[in-house]
């Protein structure tokens, strides 16, 4: 029998490149296209040995003959390919559809969601799951460092799925998480962002609302309670049973917080128990509270508490998630996916909690539909004022919006001069920068050992931390 063969447009993202290496270990041929392929995802479908054409032609597909087109969330009409596949009456799907039929169909699936924190949590309860032997398929929206990948098929009868609120594909306006069949769902946090495709902060609650009210009576809504957003709806729309986490209140609630070396430690307190002296090598309290939600659901499947404490210590990570990349002439580069105000502050202040005698330098691009427009200016100058030195770079790809609707760097730069940096008391000095080569030269200039450089944006910054690792 000959195997199916799939074609996706749009591979090199994150979410499209592990749906085509899940298709690659199912036994399918695959292959893709598209505009922009950088690392680690790049390197991932090397790997795989999995073909990435470009840029978009249509002659790819048409040597390639694929059995199922899967449309990017990117791809849109105009397309080249897309339209060769519409005008040949190609079957075309979304990547959420093929998850659905492919992956979750006859299993029980852990959907992680929420503004922040849902690819920690993902990685992690995939962990969890994993240390105790239940070989889950994972599908996370970023590289796991405990699985050296951002996807893993197993024979085990749960997937653990980071349920993204974005749309599906042009097709399909309705976010991806509504097609996940969730028997277990996580909400994180609820804030407004996307603006490209939600008008308002009404508009995610409703999407948000919708994916708690799919999860079945038998199985656990598990939500944040430092959200009041996420706290109400959940009360409002669940018919299954709710598990509420928190930092300081919560069904699982912290205490006795520690800041230990390489470690924080912490006691978890639920329904009248505790799980002693948990440790993680991940930063900023609001991991301890990611962490909070991943135990929820890992007490819920009736995971021994030895094995949770042991997966939560062995945890790696994700890379670009307060990724440490090293030290280098006493100078510590991190480099973090952080670009929503809300992420920036709470990356920082965990930065801060974790180096508090240094220097914190902010290199921020603003990359996402969100980031780039000005929406949220007010809101990113009193996050970036936990840093000392806060360089702006250009938005990224901002030309098809007016320039009274793009982010304006030189005036949050302006801003933050005349602040002074939360945690420290110093002034805060800001600058504005069209271009990495003056930038760059300018922080080989400003930087000196002590300081801590950390590295925020949502896609590939040209590969800045080599840049700046090779000027140090």
């Amino acid at each position: 029998m000959q195997k199916k063969k799939y074609y996706l447009i749009g591979i090199a993202g994150v979410a499209m490149a592990s749906l085509a290496g899940l298709l690659k270990k199912k036994g399918y041929e695959v292959a893709g296209s598209d505009q922009d392929v950088y690392p680690p995802m790049s390197d991932m479908l090397r790997s795989l040995k999995i073909p990435v054409f470009t840029p978009y032609n249509g002659f790819h597909m048409k040597r390639w003959k694929p059995d199922i087109v899967v449309v990017g969330n990117a791809i849109g009409r105009g397309n080249p390919e897309l339209e060769l596949a519409i005008s040949n009456g190609l079957l075309y799907r979304s990547m959420s559809d093929i998850l659905r039929s492919e992956f979750i169909e006859g299993k029980k699936s852990i959907v992680i969601a929420g503004t922040h924190g849902k690819t920690t949590i993902t990685a992690l309860v995939s962990w969890i799951l994993e240390y105790a032997k239940l070989d889950p398929t994972v599908f996370v929206g970023g590289l796991a460092k405990n699985f050296n990948s951002s996807f893993k098929l197993g024979k085990g009868k749960y997937v653990v799925l980071e349920g993204d609120e974005y749309d599906t594909a042009f097709f399909d306006k309705g976010p991806k998480f509504w097609h996940y069949r969730p028997f277990i769902g996580l909400v994180n946090n609820i804030e407004l962002d996307h603006v490209d495709i939600y008008k308002d902060l009404d508009a995610i609650k409703f999407a948000f609302g919708r994916f708690i009210n799919l999860i079945p009576q038998n199985g656990l809504i598990a939500v944040s309670c430092e959200n009041k957003n996420t706290l109400i709806l959940s009360q409002k729309m669940a018919k299954s049973p709710i598990a509420t986490y928190g930092v300081k209140s919560g069904d699982y609630k912290a205490r006795n917080i520690k800041f230990t070396g390489d470690y924080i430690s912490f006691d978890v307190h639920y329904n009248g128990h505790a799980l002693s002296d948990i440790r993680t090598k991940l930063i900023g309290k609001y991991n301890i509270s990611n962490i909070l939600g991943a135990i929820a659901i890992a007490k819920f499947l009736k995971i021994p508490d030895a094995k949770i404490k042991k997966a939560i210590e062995s945890f790696e990570g994700v890379k670009r998630r307060q990724e440490i990349i090293g030290e280098k002439n006493g100078i510590t580069i991190i480099d973090d996916y952080a670009h929503h105000p809300t992420a920036v502050r709470l990356t920082l202040d965990a930065v801060r909690e974790k180096f508090p005698m240094k220097r914190i330098i902010c290199v921020f691009e603003p990359g996402s539909a969100s980031s780039k427009r000005r929406v949220f200016e007010k809101q990113y100058i009193e996050s970036f004022k936990r840093a000392d030195l806060v360089y702006l770079y250009k938005p990224f790809k901002a030309n098809s919006l007016k320039k009274r609707e793009t982010f304006n760097g030189k005036y949050v730069s302006s801003q933050l001069n005349k602040l002074h940096a939360l945690s420290t008391g110093r002034q805060v000095k800001s600058w504005n920068f069209e271009d990495i080569k003056p930038m760059l030269l300018h922080m080989k200039r400003q930087i000196k050992p002590g300081d801590a450089i950390c590295i925020m944006s949502c896609r590939g910054f040209d590969n800045l931390y080599k840049l700046i690792w090779n000027t140090l």
